[in-house]
């Protein structure tokens, strides 16, 4: 249970502040790319890896849950219980060689829990997104024999991510996790065509919704020694090629549009309960970092994902293969000057490169990004408040693509709890 009385209100507070931005949030995504996939991928990462550019396969900390590297997890202490939650705040400028426009959104990030089963084994439980969807795109041509032609492609939804974390030490530096992660979630994608110049052609829609519901494993493994003062932690992760069960309803219309209302004239196909699955490609990356405890910590990630394997009942969505490199630092001028708030602050900085897995038009879609951040301690609790921002951009004008240029936000809590303490009688 919490001891600590200010622990336990800061902790109902944080619980408060995290359901309110729940039903508040809008999580409309405004990304015209989330429509290839499976969506925008979620970084999946707490405030404290989202300030450090997404570096997270080679950190461990006894503070902190790090989702993308379940053998970080045995670095909870034998005592300690961790929770964990944040919120995303998106700012997104979309630009295309004649116009711009401006979307804001709000989204829940993640909420987790973390603490030891054993001397050796520890846990975690969370609830965070996999990847969103949603964009509405519109495009004209003039087609030879049919006119003006009009086309339009709307998505929205989800897939989000409730895992089950353990970690195991193996020796005294090596551990090893698994994460389990039940995927769950749908998605809706619409497209139409519209003939505004022609009599003999009628308007078209096709409606496709997707519900997901499966398993998804990831491992990793985390190795850490001493040279001298400094913590060296080098460290891999792996996810397995996985068909995570999927079912589809797709229906085909005809419709008529009179003073801006579209009514439906005629259904050409109706498929309603198509089983199948969706293929999450294998992935793997590798990290390092070096730490002088409580003073400095500087890492680097790089990760591969084999995008050119992934289907969507049994077609494929020409993808290509991803990478990403990050690299990020966490300063601390004085942990232990308590007459001076801002040098026990943490100070965050951290850079990123995403080769993403879309090839459009003969122009592949790169991702840039910087991002600082702060960890604000609370005077007399082992608790802080997690404040990240990263700038970056995605996307080219080029091939009559789209750029897009994004602020994000993160507010994060992070509640350090001693639990399972024996209680001693004198």
């Amino acid at each position: 249970m919490i001891k600590n009385r200010s622990n336990y209100y800061f902790f109902l507070s944080a619980l408060f502040f995290f359901f309110n931005c729940s039903l508040s949030a809008q999580t409309i995504i405004t990304s015209p790319y989330s429509r290839y996939g499976i969506g925008d991928l979620a970084a999946n990462a707490n405030a404290w890896n989202f300030s450090m550019g997404g570096t997270s396969i080679g950190l461990r900390s006894p503070s902190h849950i790090n989702f993308n590297n379940p053998a970080s997890y045995t670095a909870f202490d034998s005592t300690s219980f961790i929770f964990e939650g944040g919120v995303y705040f998106n700012y997104v400028s979309l630009s295309t060689n004649t116009q711009t426009t401006t979307r804001t959104y709000a989204s829940v990030g993640y909420l987790a829990f973390g603490f030891p089963v054993t001397r050796w084994w520890r846990t975690s439980l969370a609830l965070l997104p996999f990847s969103d969807v949603g964009y509405n795109i519109s495009s004209d041509e003039d087609v030879t024999g049919i006119g003006h032609v009009t086309r339009i492609y709307t998505g929205s939804g989800g897939v989000n991510r409730f895992l089950w974390g353990n970690g195991f030490k193996i020796t005294k530096n090596l551990s090893v996790g698994i994460n389990a992660s039940f995927l769950f979630g749908s998605l809706q994608q619409e497209s139409s065509s519209t003939f505004p110049d022609s009599a003999y052609y009628i308007n078209f829609r096709q409606d496709n919704n997707i519900d997901v519901g499966g398993f998804y494993f990831d491992y990793g493994i985390q190795y850490t020694a001493r040279l001298k003062d400094v913590k060296m932690t080098a460290g891999a992760v792996f996810g397995t090629s996985t068909k995570v069960t999927a079912k589809t309803d797709y229906l085909y219309t005809t419709y008529l549009t009179s003073n801006g209302t579209d009514s439906p004239k005629d259904t050409i196909q109706s498929q309603p309960g198509i089983h199948g699955s969706i293929t999450i490609p294998m992935m793997y990356g590798f990290g390092l970092s070096f730490e002088k405890p409580d003073s400095w910590l500087i890492g680097a990630d790089y990760r591969w994902q084999n995008w050119q394997k992934y289907q969507a009942f049994g077609v494929g969505d020409s993808l290509v293969n991803s990478f990403q490199v990050s690299a990020g630092a966490e300063f601390i001028p004085d942990i232990n000057n308590y007459t001076s708030y801002f040098k026990r602050v943490r100070y965050r900085f951290g850079l990123m490169y995403n080769s993403s897995y879309l090839d459009l038009r003969g122009k592949h879609l790169n991702e840039y990004a910087v991002s600082v951040g702060f960890g604000l301690p609370i005077q007399r609790l082992k608790t802080a408040i997690n404040l990240s921002a990263e700038l970056g951009t995605r996307g080219t004008t080029q091939s009559n693509l789209i750029s897009e240029t994004y602020f994000n936000f993160v507010v994060g809590f992070s509640i350090y709890e001693r639990w399972f303490l024996k209680r001693k009688y004198y």
